[in-house]
């Protein structure tokens, strides 16, 4: 099955993270377990597939052992994923990772036309720029849905 990329996973001025975990703990206690995959990632001398099987459970703080922080581009991301390997998809066979996700957030922005597009991420970049957005606030926002429902107005839960 062919990788198609999602539009607001790594923008230029935020990642997403929120489709790669669940019950994530603090934003303290993610920083913490994302330091530390980056360290063991550094660290290692093997293949990164290699390196992504060595534990195919959640971390503690309830976020993928594979997530990492690329102090170069400021984003946090999976080095297994297939927009950092020429399209070899490394994520496959790991129980925690739905690959084929979407969130409801990403799935509607790749349908709405550019001016819609361009209308929300002018309303993200101002809300990072107020201090409301973070790489933890963004993440969790997307997963819960509750930017795409701010910016429509809506409230999806009835």
């Amino acid at each position: 099955m062919k990788h198609i990329p999602a539009s607001l996973c790594q923008l230029d001025f935020l990642s997403c993270f929120g489709c790669c975990g669940n019950g994530m703990a603090d934003k303290r206690e993610i920083a913490k377990a994302i330091t530390q995959n980056t360290l063991e990632f550094h660290r290692s001398d093997v293949h990164v597939k290699v390196w992504g099987n060595r534990s195919k459970d959640l971390h503690p703080a309830g976020i993928c052992r594979n997530l990492i922080y690329d102090k170069s581009s400021d984003s946090i991301y999976c080095p297994l994923h297939p927009e950092k390997n020429n399209g070899v998809d490394y994520r496959v066979d790991h129980h925690t990772c739905d690959i084929l996700h979407v969130c409801k957030t990403a799935f509607f922005f790749d349908l709405w036309a550019d001016d819609m597009k361009d209308s929300f991420l002018l309303f993200l970049k101002k809300k990072q720029d107020d201090g409301e957005l973070d790489w933890y606030s963004y993440s969790k926002r997307m997963a819960d849905d509750s930017l795409l429902e701010e910016f429509e107005g809506l409230d999806w839960s009835r």
